[in-house]
């Protein structure tokens, strides 16, 4: 292994933080329940926890009547519900037109670093949408939100390409973070555009070491801080730190129940771990979660969560459940048809589930 030595660092950095045997204690706990089918039926639990996203603090500018929306468009991009955030920070622009955050937020909902995807054209109109709100002058912020305003206008206005322009952010989010270092929004931020940032790797232990130890500083106090939990399960997506992110996997889905992505995102350390059945649950969870959001918000079906359907079919895969792996294809290909009759887009679903077919056919034919 390449980064043994920096690994070994890493892991004792990791011990005198405490981060190590909090871990070692999660991997006492009981396993979940098993594995529940693919689409389980819905719950009077699910439908109150629809808007249960965590719980953060982010002083600002805006009209106490845009908070809440503004704060919920907040937590869900923690929780990279970026549809729904970017849903809640139009709707905080249309109770306070004057709000320079609300319009970040929309900003923010259009860069996608951990997954590649940056759509320019869009960032760039929400930041010509706040310019127009400045000269009609509807438009206060301090010198802290300047400084956030400034920082995304590096990602979408900045030079060079994309890759450029998220290392120039990620140093301008640090120092960001330095300067107001009570803010704990501006560490977070910085936290994810540093894992965004092109130098990054997960391998290298000490670069994933200084992303996680301003976090692993929060998570202290913060353990019902979507952000806080979601950035150390990626910064621990490794075999190395997997152990570490059991803490943080084993909450992230009570947290935020309402976010598809929060349910999936421990199947990140559970399948670093060979946990299967966690694995398997984790995602069944999280594609309910996505199904009652689209037919809740009227979306159509292919903006279902499929990466977790994905997800799920590699861990009964891995299991060797080819009748369950079947009933996913089953199910997607209804889905298809379904779209179609409803005259919609199918956007992923066909490719989806020619790939899920024929990698299930691969493994059985080999066995």
């Amino acid at each position: 292994m390449r980064c043994l030595p920096r690994c070994v660092a890493a892991l004792a950095l990791a011990f005198v933080l405490g981060i190590a045997p909090a871990a070692a204690q999660q991997q006492a706990l009981p396993a979940p329940p098993p594995a529940p089918v693919d689409v389980p039926a819905d719950t009077a639990d699910r439908q109150r926890n629809a808007l249960t996203l965590g719980t953060l603090s982010f002083p600002n500018s805006g009209s106490e009547a845009a908070q809440q929306a503004f704060k919920t468009g907040l937590l869900a991009l923690h929780s990279f519900w970026y549809p729904e955030a970017r849903d809640r920070f139009q709707q905080a622009q249309r109770l306070d037109p004057g709000f320079a955050m609300a319009y970040w937020g929309e900003a923010m909902t259009h860069e996608h670093g951990l997954w590649e995807q940056h759509d320019g054209d869009a960032g760039r109109a929400v930041l010509a949408a706040l310019d127009s709100a400045k000269a009609a002058g509807a438009v206060e912020t301090t010198e802290r939100e300047q400084a956030y305003l400034s920082a995304v206008r590096t990602l979408y206005e900045g030079d060079g390409d994309i890759s450029e322009r998220r290392a120039a952010y990620a140093e301008e989010m640090t120092r960001l973070a330095e300067r107001f270092s009570g803010d704990e929004e501006a560490t977070l931020f910085a936290a994810l555009a540093r894992m965004a940032a092109p130098r990054f790797a997960l391998d290298d232990a000490s670069e994933v070491v200084n992303v996680a130890a301003p976090l692993e500083a929060l998570y202290k106090d913060r353990t019902r801080h979507p952000g806080v939990l979601h950035y150390l399960i990626h910064a621990y997506d490794s075999k190395t730190f997997a152990p570490m992110g059991l803490r943080m996997a084993r909450t992230y889905a009570e947290v935020a129940p309402a976010s598809s992505h929060a349910l999936h995102m421990p199947s990140h350390i559970f399948r670093r771990l060979e946990r299967w059945e966690d694995m398997a649950a984790s995602n069944a969870d999280a594609y309910q979660a996505s199904v009652q959001w689209q037919k809740r918000s009227g979306r159509p079906l292919r903006m279902r969560d499929f990466h977790a359907y994905r997800w799920l079919f590699d861990a009964y895969m891995a299991q060797d459940q080819y009748d369950k792996t079947q009933q996913l294809i089953s199910r997607l290909e209804g889905l298809v048809e379904k779209a179609e009759r409803r005259g919609e887009d199918p956007g992923y679903m066909p490719e989806l589930a020619d790939r899920l077919r024929k990698h299930q056919e691969r493994r059985t034919m080999t066995e």
